[in-house]
């Protein structure tokens, strides 16, 4: 509907239905009230007769009014061919009936208006038209009454009767129906060739309003070469579209071979500007924004479209910067944490006189954050190697100035020695498996695991260790084996992390506890590990994952830990497409929950 075309059609069709609708009702009434006034006419004349002829006949008081009207209307059926379709009924003065042929009329009938305005003497001048209910089915009918005296020849006295007809109205219904079929037959037919008529015709008027519209949007879209085609115009057809379409091209064509060559320039421009990796701000010399690229607005946000270069870049002052015998500058940002490089160049106009500033934005937030990262990790292997090296070498100097004379110095050194060896053996292991996962190297021995008698047999191997420091370690899960898809040395390695931490850094009493956590909503199976030790502060609990970071790092380096347990176990969950996440409060406790996948669950026989 949004096309000139389609719009000129559906009013001329509108228009087409409009008239027909409005002609075929009138024909519908028409053909209906013709109708009605023919059966009118014939209950009438039906009345007449009936009613002439109880008149002309010599009445006696004693006379069986019943009886008569009867043989009245019997003859009368002999010699009308309609009688079957009509009932007639016969009144007395007060209503009620005295003769009716097949069924008596009901209180409803009774009191109907035309028997209302017949006992009150009124002349009808219109069939009374209804609906009643009949063998339990609603049919039409027309309803027709009249009042008459009826003179007794004796007396000469007389009494008014009612003269009821009821006339059914299918055959007019047939009639109003088949008409309204023929009319609705003719009108699809005429709305069809109608539709075909003004489909075409609109076609000759939209055609060339819809070739200009399209010119005119190559033409915003600057493809003038297509709005200046010549328009094919039929032999002999010169009206005033036509006409316009032609000037249209000619201008067209003009305005393609004046900006032709300016927009080649503009376009390579705009390209490479848009689809640079870096960020470019164009400022002119107050340090208005003037232009910039989508890599910009990445990497600064929307600030830059209202704010000025001063607001961004300071301390930096555009003006400093134009004033400094300098063309170019050079400064590393720091924007919302992340690092860009931003070098400003002066630009000119054709005249030499400066315009304004470019701004070259790099990111480079990777490439610093990698630098921090190996700088960071280096210190950290430096630092954990360094103190059993230092250990170690002063222990063995010690021994090799006397104190191996002293056997059980000698014996003590040589423990400790031993121990830092077995520190400086762990860290360079637990150093080559990141370094095995985080080059893929790492095959995972993929099969189904109970992860319940997992979990049980880890809190086993483990009730040793935790009575050493006189603490418990229970188990709360349920006998239901949830099965899960992993490798089961992993897995193990996790929990044993786990749990070994639990009761290192836990203190001797404390309770420690292990269970686990359907959810078949989401498909998986959670097991937590729960100790009552010291807890960890909110903002150490984002960090406990990364590689050589601990909380307590004095209590960690004299408990033997290295910081890479946690951020292996991470490593692991990640491989089995799982979760590792802590929930703890400072002072009340630790909770480390692991989630993974979850197979079908299996009862255990019992």
């Amino acid at each position: 509907m949004g096309s000139i075309k389609w719009k000129l059609v559906f009013l001329y069709i509108l228009l087409v239905v409009f008239v027909i609708v409005v002609s075929g009702v009138y024909i519908i009434m028409s053909v209906q009230r013709n109708q009605y006034k023919e059966i009118y006419t014939e209950l009438e004349y039906t009345s007449d007769r009936i009613v002439d002829t109880l008149q002309t006949a010599s009445l006696e008081e004693e006379s069986d009014i019943q009886a008569v009207f009867a043989e009245v209307i019997s003859a009368l059926m002999l010699e009308s061919v309609n009688m079957d379709t009509k009932n007639i009924y016969l009144l007395d003065q007060n209503g009620d009936m005295v003769y009716y042929r097949d069924s008596a009329l009901t209180q409803a009938d009774l009191a109907s208006r035309t028997i209302m305005d017949a006992l009150a003497g009124k002349t009808i001048d219109e069939l009374y038209v209804h609906r009643v209910n009949e063998e339990e089915e609603s049919i039409s009918v027309g309803d027709y009454a009249r009042s008459f005296p009826l003179r007794y020849r004796s007396s000469g006295e007389s009494n008014t009767y009612i003269l009821f007809i009821r006339q059914t109205m299918a055959e007019v219904e047939r009639t109003v129906y088949n008409t309204m079929m023929i009319i609705i037959t003719a009108s699809a037919v005429a709305i069809l060739i109608a539709g075909v008529l003004a489909y075409f015709l609109a076609g000759t008027i939209s055609s060339p309003l819809r070739r200009l519209t399209h010119k005119t949007q190559e033409m915003a879209k600057g493809n003038l070469e297509a709005a200046g085609e010549e328009p094919a115009i039929p032999l002999g057809n010169n009206d005033e579209l036509m006409e316009l379409e032609s000037n249209f091209a000619y201008m067209g064509r003009e305005l393609s071979n004046m900006l032709r060559e300016v927009n080649n320039e503009k376009n390579k421009l705009s390209t490479v500007f848009s689809y640079m990796a870096d960020g470019l701000v164009v400022y002119n010399t107050e340090g208005t924004m003037v232009q910039s690229n989508p890599a910009a607005a990445k990497l600064l946000g929307d600030r830059i479209l209202y704010e000025d270069f001063n607001a961004i870049f300071a301390p930096l002052t555009i003006e400093e910067l134009l004033a400094a015998e300098e063309k170019t500058h050079t400064q590393l940002m720091q924007v919302e944490g992340a690092y860009i490089n931003a070098i400003f160049v002066e630009y000119m106009e054709e005249e030499g006189v400066i315009a304004g500033l470019i701004v070259v934005l790099q990111d480079t937030t990777e490439q610093k954050q990698m630098e921090e990262m190996q700088k960071e990790f280096v210190a950290n292997v430096s630092h954990e190697l360094r103190t059993p090296i230092t250990t170690i070498k002063s222990y063995v100097e010690t021994l090799m100035d006397g104190a191996k004379d002293e056997p059980e110095v000698e014996e003590q050194f040589l423990h400790v020695i031993n121990h830092e060896s077995d520190r400086m053996t762990y860290l360079i292991t637990e150093l080559l498996e990141l370094s095995r996962i985080d080059s893929r190297q790492v095959k995972l021995q993929l099969e189904p695991v109970d992860l319940t008698q997992l979990v049980r047999d880890s809190v086993e191997e483990h009730l040793f260790l935790a009575r050493q420091k006189e603490q418990s370690l229970t188990f709360t899960g349920s006998t239901t084996s949830y099965f899960i898809e992993a490798d089961k040395q992993r897995v193990e390695q996790v929990l044993r992390n786990l749990i070994t931490n639990a009761v290192k850094y836990s203190p001797e009493k404390a309770s420690i506890t292990l269970g686990m956590r359907p959810r078949p909503r989401t498909g998986r199976i959670e097991v937590f590990v729960r100790d009552t030790g010291m807890g960890i502060e909110k903002k150490e609990q984002e960090r406990i994952f990364e590689r050589f970071y601990r909380v307590d790092k004095a209590r960690s380096r004299s408990m033997g830990g290295t910081g890479l347990g946690l951020a292996i176990a991470r490593e692991i969950m990640d491989m089995h497409h799982g979760e590792i996440w802590v929930e703890s409060r400072y002072g009340s406790g630790s909770t480390f929950w692991l989630s993974f996948p979850l197979l079908e669950p299996k009862e255990e026989t019992v």
